[in-house]
């Protein structure tokens, strides 16, 4: 090759990396300073990883296209079924920010053919895109899909408006005319960590807005509501960085916060120890499992969980049970267990276990309770067992843990404890989360995350898959979740979130006259 060509090869090379700078930093621009998070993805860095690109252009993976059929309708299959065809630039990065404004999340990307995206989108929407205040959009129910130049703006709205509100608040961002939020060094340089896929920034609100998006995390809270307690703190930031490794997709959590916090102090008081050994009580086929380490004496004397509490003594019969006696024995991590009721749609089952400085007692009063609502119980094979409705309730010891199955089906299966992934992963969490999806040719994808002190996470996806590429399978995951409605508000009465504990199997005990 002629010296010619060889700097001419290497002048466009440099002139093709300049473009998509410039790309990055015009959308980086479009951020603004009062923005609660920001998500900036690595677009180039994933497609490869996903092994989702052919000569420039986006093709879907076999055995990614099958995880779509299956899934046709949840968000990321729509997202993935429309991605070959939205003529986007695969050079440059796109973002997400989120704001407590006119939008509630806001995506940025950027495009290499305009007319694609306007085509795909069209059909995807059912509607043609017109000109509303200046600006080529098209909105339809919640969200607007914009298109300037080669920027391509989805906005989801906070509450339904007229479109030309809706339209002029999406210009504004696109035409640039606010402060960026890269005008803060700190965020700019956590953002532009090349080494990671995905980088995010969040202010605590903008942080709570986001998992109240997520069917999942509201799930949990609805069970488990004392998550939340942590979530109403005075933490200043967390930021967090994903990495596209070979052999898993590794999440580093950092959490802003000060030393002197209410936070840490919140955490110093009422945090246990971790114990994996709670794992022994726990089947191995539950979908989620959250624990949370704590010292019972101090957790029940927190303002938040008086006023849990309080609201549960409220409930009708189950409210004679005295939670906060029970919630003092425990000493070390509380864990839950639950998974999707596969006969009854709405219904779960659920295990509680824990290590309890009490057990026999915890288990006495359990036994008087149903006593009391004419459920006296069997005792069979060590086990206090309950029939009520769908659910068969055993209540028992395993190696001094104290457990609560509420199952709709005799348990054949192994425990969690057996699972590695669970229980290398719970050795150390103070609080944290582990999932499993189920594909169909058998194969299992593993979420986790949890702190493992109070300012520091780590979360993991991995997959039992021989030689599998952890990004698709992830990717494959997230075909199956579904995504929230539209203007969805996430509100549950008091007493539903309260009742939800108790996972559906005793709550329509009626007390003997």
């Amino acid at each position: 090759m002629s010296i010619f060509k060889k700097l001419s090869m290497a002048l466009l090379l440099t002139m093709m990396m300049a473009a998509c700078s410039n790309m990055d930093s015009n959308l980086e621009k479009m951020i603004p300073a009062d923005a609660t998070g920001v998500v900036s993805m690595d677009v180039p860095q994933i497609l490869k990883k996903a092994q989702m690109t052919d000569g420039g252009k986006i093709v879907l993976p076999q055995s990614l296209q099958q995880a779509i059929d299956e899934n046709d309708a949840t968000p990321m299959s729509v997202l993935l079924t429309d991605l070959p065809m939205m003529g986007i630039d695969t050079d440059s990065k796109a973002y997400a920010f989120f704001t407590v404004k006119t939008f509630g999340t806001v995506l940025l990307v950027a495009l290499d053919d305009p007319d694609k995206a306007r085509k795909t989108l069209s059909q995807r929407v059912g509607s043609d895109f017109a000109n509303v205040e200046g600006l080529e959009c098209i909105y339809n129910r919640d969200k607007l899909y914009a298109i300037d130049g080669k920027v391509l703006l989805v906005g989801k709205v906070n509450k339904q408006m007229e479109a030309s509100r809706v339209a002029r608040a999406a210009r504004n961002i696109l035409s640039k005319n606010s402060t960026s939020i890269m005008d803060n060094k700190e965020i700019k340089q956590l953002l532009h960590n090349d080494d990671a896929a995905i980088n995010m920034w969040f202010q605590l609100k903008g942080l709570k807005a986001l998992l109240n998006k997520s069917n999942v995390y509201r799930e949990l809270s609805q069970r488990m509501p004392l998550i939340e307690i942590f979530t109403e703190s005075d933490i200043d930031a967390v930021e967090c960085h994903v990495d596209l490794d070979d052999d898993e997709v590794e999440m580093k959590t950092n959490i802003r916060a000060a030393q002197d916090s209410e936070y840490a102090q919140l955490l110093g008081k009422t945090m246990g120890k971790p114990d994996n050994q709670v794992l022994k009580a726990i089947p191995n086929s539950m979908d989620y499992i959250v624990t949370m380490c704590v010292k019972g004496e101090q957790f029940v004397q927190l303002e938040q969980i008086k006023q849990l509490l309080g609201m549960f003594g409220k409930l009708p019969y189950i409210g004679r049970i005295d939670m906060a006696q029970i919630l003092a024995t425990v000493d070390g991590p509380f864990t839950i267990g639950l998974a999707r009721d596969p006969h009854l749609e709405g219904e779960w089952n659920v295990v509680l276990a824990t290590r309890s400085s009490n057990p026999q007692g915890v288990i006495q009063q359990i036994n008087n309770f149903a006593n009391s609502m004419g459920q006296a119980p069997e005792l069979y094979d060590g086990e206090y067992v309950y029939q009520y409705d769908n659910k068969m309730i055993r209540i028992g010891l395993n190696d001094e843990i104290l457990y609560v199955k509420m199952l709709d089906y005799e348990q054949t299966e192994g425990y969690a404890y057996e699972m590695p992934q669970a229980r290398e992963f719970f050795e150390d969490a103070l609080l944290g989360m582990f999932a499993q999806t189920h594909n169909q040719d058998n194969t299992h994808g593993y979420f986790d995350f949890a702190l493992t002190d109070f300012f520091n996470g780590e979360g993991h996806f991995t997959t039992d898959m021989p030689n599998a590429n952890p990004t698709l399978e992830l990717l494959r995951a997230l075909c199956t979740f579904n995504g929230p409605k539209a203007y969805d508000n996430n509100e549950d009465s008091e007493d539903d979130e309260i009742s939800s504990l108790m996972g559906g199997a005793i709550d329509k005990l009626q007390p003997l006259n």
